[in-house]
């Protein structure tokens, strides 16, 4: 693997503020770049099951990447890739529909942090609905939020990013609260980034729905999952031997707090 090829993956597999439904995209556009080359693509595929297979869906893509490369028919595992995205395209155009018809007539979404999935659904949306606005918190300490407004604001969608802190607020200006998601377990409970618990809760209490957008490849037959904390320093570089700053990037939504889990 030359330098430059490293030096793609790398960034591709470090990537901290992408959601896994659009890391998941741009690994595949990266074997399809590369996908003559089995041996590279052997290479790649080790690599990122070390570092970003705790994706459950980047989990499953890499079970099916494995078994076609032991295979070693490049064509197969060429017509793989190729028909990868146009089905995942399908899968979103899917889910869009479906929650469009259970809400046809919002005009204003409260989200959080940067989801591919999203992103998709908010586009095709705001072709049906000119007067659509997507609220999202900044989702520290990573600012996915501001990653997705770029991404909302260059489709044209009316955005307004707001503090964490700020939810409570703006919970009474949503129509609806709409997530993505980074796994749905056995129990029907949903793993996202933290601050997801705390917008289900602002729903229950203030009777607003609360859906969950994720494709199949989400789904997951375990109803626990171990959630790691995060280095420190992202939240706080502050060492005192009195303090303790902790980073917990994701949490798990409780099933009784979602009004609905829309896939495909």
């Amino acid at each position: 693997m030359n330098t430059k090829t490293k030096s793609e993956l790398d960034k591709l597999l470090n990537d901290k503020t992408s959601g896994s439904s659009e890391i998941l995209k741009e690994l595949n556009s990266f074997f399809l770049r590369h996908g003559s080359n089995l041996e590279l693509i052997k290479e790649s595929a080790f690599k990122a099951r070390g570092k970003i297979s705790h994706f459950t869906a980047i989990n499953k893509y890499l079970g099916k990447v494995d078994l076609l490369l032991k295979k070693g028919n490049p064509d197969k595992f060429l017509k793989y890739l190729n028909s990868f995205e146009l089905e995942e395209n399908e899968k979103l155009k899917r889910i869009f529909q479906k929650i469009y018809n259970k809400l046809p007539k919002i005009n204003t979404i409260l989200t959080i942090s940067k989801s591919g999935t999203l992103i998709e659904v908010f586009r095709m949306w705001s072709m049906k609905n000119k007067n659509l606005k997507i609220i999202i918190p900044e989702s520290r300490p990573a600012s996915e939020g501001k990653l997705m407004a770029k991404a909302l604001i260059k489709l044209g969608i009316n955005t307004e990013l707001i503090t964490d802190a700020m939810s409570g607020i703006y919970i009474h200006k949503a129509d609806a609260v709409i997530i993505g998601a980074d796994a749905v377990l056995k129990n029907g409970d949903v793993i996202n980034k933290t601050g997801s618990l705390h917008l289900a809760l602002l729903c229950k209490y203030y009777n607003k729905p609360f859906y969950v957008l994720a494709t199949r490849s989400k789904f997951q037959n375990k109803s626990k999952v171990a959630i790691k904390q995060e280095s420190s320093e992202k939240l706080w570089a502050f060492n005192h031997p009195k303090l303790t700053v902790t980073n917990i990037p994701f949490e798990e939504v409780q099933n009784k707090l979602i009004t609905g889990i829309i896939s495909e």
